[in-house]
């Protein structure tokens, strides 16, 4: 029996300057600081407690969280864990400093660090972003791994993420009726490659555009549309490596989707054509070392 995932919580990402990877995601996204612990910085986009943890990289490796129904299902993810020969422990001291009850934490074969979170924190006040970006919420996360085929077999028969298409061998995972949460592409390194968050329309993803141009920096891919999932998206250079994207629009899974195969090239990328700076995206590029990155608002 799989482990269920209930939703996408958090993302970590482990930032050689956190403070300053925290002042432009609330510039860039228009998230909100929610609360400062232990070197990290918590920002809030939805109704949720909080979406994205800007941390030190040296006391810590980037993670997701990932929500389960109940504290058993927390019980059963550790047991087939170890079957697989992966090891998991329960961390009270992370689960505090996450404001969950119970937390589970484990890599997994590519060596993305997983955070299997129970009874996550929610608001009881609305959400207003540090400008009017008119994100709606933390939407779905792509990832680094050297180990593909692994990763894959772990989140669809372990945690019953099913596979909604592939481009190349990059696997698009989802556990809901939105096309993908989960995103993994093919790599040298490990971690996360994209941290997506929905916005109100192609409007407000337009904007980001120009306002990136104003500011002298470059998108890393878009404006443009994916054909696997049909959403409009616009990707950005953010901390270390990492890109942000705005995501809208977009198409339900229903019962009688099945996942599509797409080539590897970058027409399966974006149906616009626009330019792409990401390796991963790249035929044959993915092995190669990233190229260096400008931050937003750097010229």
């Amino acid at each position: 029996m799989s482990i269920a995932i209930e939703q996408l919580r958090h993302v970590r990402l482990a930032c050689r300057v956190p403070e300053q990877a925290a002042a432009e995601a609330q510039q860039a996204l228009g998230l909100r600081e929610a609360f400062r612990q232990d070197g990290e910085i918590a920002l809030r986009s939805d109704a949720r407690a909080y979406t994205l943890i800007l941390g030190d990289a040296a006391q810590g490796r980037s993670a997701i969280g990932l929500e389960v129904r109940d504290h058993a299902a927390l019980g059963r993810a550790a047991e087939a864990l170890a079957v697989r020969g992966i090891a998991a422990r329960f961390d009270d001291a992370l689960a505090t400093r996450r404001q969950v009850k119970a937390l589970l934490a484990f890599a997994t074969p590519g060596g993305l660090d997983v955070e299997l979170v129970w009874r996550p924190q929610h608001k009881g006040w609305r959400f207003f972003p540090s400008r009017d970006s008119g994100v709606t919420g933390l939407e779905a996360v792509a990832m680094r791994t050297p180990s593909l085929a692994q990763d894959e077999a772990l989140w669809t028969e372990l945690f019953g993420l099913s596979v909604r298409d592939w481009v190349g061998d990059a696997a698009y995972l989802g556990f809901d009726a939105a096309h993908h949460r989960l995103a993994l592409h093919p790599s040298a390194q490990a971690g996360v490659l994209a941290v997506e968050y929905a916005v109100e329309s192609v409007d407000k993803l337009m904007q980001q555009h120009y306002l990136l141009r104003e500011q002298g920096a470059t998108a890393s891919h878009g404006p443009g549309r994916r054909p696997t999932s049909g959403q409009a998206f616009l990707s950005f250079p953010g901390p270390d490596g990492v890109h942000f994207s705005m995501i809208a629009e977009g198409r339900r899974i229903g019962p009688d989707d099945r996942p599509r195969q797409f080539p590897a090239e970058p027409s399966s990328y974006c149906a616009w054509g626009s330019d792409c700076a990401i390796a991963e995206f790249q035929p044959g590029a993915a092995l190669r070392p990233r190229p260096a990155l400008r931050e937003v608002g750097k010229a």
